[in-house]
């Protein structure tokens, strides 16, 4: 199994193909498990690569204090001991602001940026039960699976899915807190337009967490184009991967997007 000592993390990847690197970023109670089903359909000229962040899967290493500025340096020491110097970024959710954080602090090495069911980027003035509520989870398994489906409602219940709970509620408690803390302190704002590469949103119609005013928010703060996936939730790269595949590509190989179909038919 890959690993690899960036910083004083000892970092668990999955990747796929050969060329131009996207680096993808999951989500909160989630791994870098859940880009699974888009790595294994990316096309030739792509190397996909999505690892697992401080506190969550098999990536091994202390706590931090959780901050987005945090994890994006998490992503930085990543990259820099992959040996990528210029590649494609693509967030999900928390990994969302990861990336945005990133491109924010290192634009010259993001080639393009893709953010999926985004998050706030104006600061979210969270109740104090938001951590009960991570509290909750992280205790009641029972309470963990139903909520995630409540988020995903058009994902297959198969062995995949299962593995995915099982790996997501494996998250270290303090990783879980801290995002809700993380939530309330990161703020850029108007500051994202100033990240110079091409930008897309990726929202879904469904999506009870990264509702319409969160997404419509981030894309104008990125000055992004946006594109709604219609009968989705909060994850389109699991609940549609081959259309949101489809739109990725168009971000990433806007040539190829032109002269055939992404998804091969």
């Amino acid at each position: 199994m890959p690993f690899i000592r960036a910083g004083n993390l000892n970092v668990f990847y999955i990747e796929h193909g050969i060329g131009r690197p996207i680096i993808f970023v999951h989500g909160n109670w989630a791994t870098g498990s859940w880009w699974e089903p888009v790595l294994a359909k990316l096309p030739d000229g792509l190397r996909g690569i999505a690892y697992d962040m401080r506190g969550r899967g098999r990536t091994g290493g202390p706590d931090s204090d959780y901050s987005i500025p945090s994890l994006a340096a998490d992503l930085k020491a990543f990259a820099d001991a992959m040996r990528l110097d210029w590649f494609h970024v693509v967030g999900h959710s928390l990994g969302s602001a990861v990336a945005m954080q990133f491109a924010l602090d290192h634009p010259e090495q993001v080639h393009t940026l893709t953010v999926v069911a985004p998050a706030w980027v104006d600061g979210w003035e969270a109740k104090p039960i938001e951590e009960d509520r991570q509290r909750e989870l992280k205790a009641n398994r029972k309470l963990f699976d139903s909520t995630m489906k409540s988020l995903f409602p058009t994902v297959q219940d198969d062995h995949y899915w299962k593995r995915l709970l099982d790996e997501g509620h494996e998250q270290r408690l303090e990783a879980a807190v801290g995002v809700i803390r993380a939530f309330e302190t990161w703020k850029p704002g108007n500051l994202l337009q100033s990240i110079p590469c091409p930008k897309l949103v990726i929202g879904g119609e469904k999506d009870l967490l990264s509702n319409a005013q969160i997404v419509d928010r981030a894309t104008e703060a990125l000055d992004a184009r946006l594109v709604v996936m219609p009968g989705v939730g909060h994850g389109p790269n699991i609940e549609a991967t081959v259309a949101f595949l489809a739109l990725l590509l168009s971000q990433i190989m806007p040539g190829r997007a032109r002269n055939q179909s992404p998804m091969g038919s």
